[in-house]
């Protein structure tokens, strides 16, 4: 059991980070937009994230980082020390891996919309119908047509790609330390009930 605690704690945090993890703060009331900058918003949504391509458009983001994610994983000396030992655990694993960026680009898929409406919500909440055409016209321009076509492809350039990499290494590393910690304090708690 304890040597399977790393890749349990592994997976569990996998597993919350992968799968879109959600923020828990509180609720409050929230004023409800005006609706002529709702539309408006609505508008300039459409205009930047076509309904049309709105999948392709975030699945050319997260492809990127699942795989710098994954990359960084798989790089992890003490990921590759505990899949050593088993070598059905890499396959498992793998299969885990697989599960979970199949499951968040569902999730995705699934939620774009209510992502949509929620950011032209808050879009309305931030900007008035003057500012939201404004920022229409620089969507219409050649540099506003260019940034909307590639600023979801940002993630694959390789000096971001090199940083979800790092990332990902360190977190790995001070992962491992805290779940060496655990797996004592476990243990620790065993004995004790000896």
């Amino acid at each position: 059991m304890m040597r399977s605690l790393p890749l349990i704690a592994l997976a569990a945090t996998l597993t919350s980070g992968m799968a879109l993890a959600q923020a828990t703060a509180p609720v409050v009331a929230i004023a409800e937009p005006d609706a002529a900058r709702l539309a408006s918003a609505r508008q300039l949504l459409d205009q930047i994230m076509p309904p049309a391509t709105r999948e392709g458009m975030i699945q050319s983001m997260l492809t990127p980082m699942q795989a710098n994610m994954r990359h960084g994983l798989e790089q992890s000396e003490g990921l590759q020390k505990a899949l050593r030992r088993d070598p059905k655990a890499k396959a498992a694993f793998d299969r885990f891996l697989d599960k979970q960026e199949a499951r968040t680009s569902a999730v995705l898929r699934e939620s774009l919309p209510g992502m949509i409406e929620a950011m032209a919500r808050a879009y309305a909440r931030r900007f008035d119908v003057a500012q939201l055409d404004d920022i229409k016209r620089f969507f219409a321009t050649p540099t506003g047509q260019a940034y909307m076509k590639t600023s979801f492809s940002i993630m694959a350039d390789p000096d971001i790609a090199a940083w979800q990499r790092k990332l990902m290494s360190r977190a790995m590393t001070q992962m491992q330390d805290d779940i060496a910690a655990m797996a004592k304090d476990i243990e620790a708690t065993q004995q004790d009930k000896k």
